[in-house]
């Protein structure tokens, strides 16, 4: 899976934002030039990569102040990328103007990613500060976003799906590989060897 940063002020994002993008050229002025360079980037990938290999671009959804980027310039972004066959996007806010605190980004994002979702018909992906394996299975169970991103919380604990697995799913329906057993302690791995021995024998 490959993922564009369209967001956060980078190089993208800046030629998105009318804020920030002053160009007088056909990259600058009306919604169709500012998503120009974002779009034939996205177009000469997915045409150089196999489709069996998944596309999408994490945009921020607001710069959160007056006459900025917003989530209807989003959603006709999010049109355009699907047009050229990008699978998902991500959605994110903020970081082109310096100041802002939005009080809850989250929620923003989370709104935003279910209303792309139902306008546009992309899948997209929910991001910021979900840590709680519940909350994430809420918001996919109510058609908030089709994919949940975990980062810092992922970056806490390497082994948060696991975890998340271990509260949400039973073991009719997920089971990690036996192997995973070797990190988890001289128990499970001497229960592998057990198991394997048998089988040496048997056959």
């Amino acid at each position: 899976m490959i993922e564009f940063h369209f967001a956060h002020g980078y190089l993208v994002a800046t030629f998105l934002s009318p804020i920030t993008n002053q160009r007088t050229d056909k990259y600058g002025g009306s919604l169709e030039n500012r998503m120009r360079l974002g779009l034939e980037i996205a177009e000469s990938v997915r045409k150089a990569l196999p489709q069996n290999i998944v596309i999408g671009a994490r945009v921020s959804v607001t710069d959160y102040v007056e006459n900025g980027w917003d989530i209807n310039q989003t959603i006709e972004f999010a049109k355009q990328l699907t047009k050229l066959g990008l699978d998902f996007v991500d959605c994110s806010s903020g970081s082109i103007v310096s100041n802002v605190d939005p009080l809850n980004t989250n929620e923003v994002q989370i709104k935003s990613a279910a209303k792309v979702q139902k306008e546009v018909g992309i899948a997209t992906a929910a991001v910021g500060k979900i840590t709680d394996p519940h909350f994430a299975e809420k918001i996919l169970q109510e058609n908030g976003a089709t994919l949940i991103f975990i980062g810092r919380a992922f970056l806490n604990n390497p082994h948060w799906p696991y975890m998340a697995a271990d509260v949400l799913a039973n073991e009719k329906t997920f089971k990690y590989p036996n192997q995973y057993d070797w990190c988890i302690g001289w128990k499970g791995f001497a229960k592998w060897r057990k198991d394997i021995y048998k089988d040496q024998n048997n056959n």
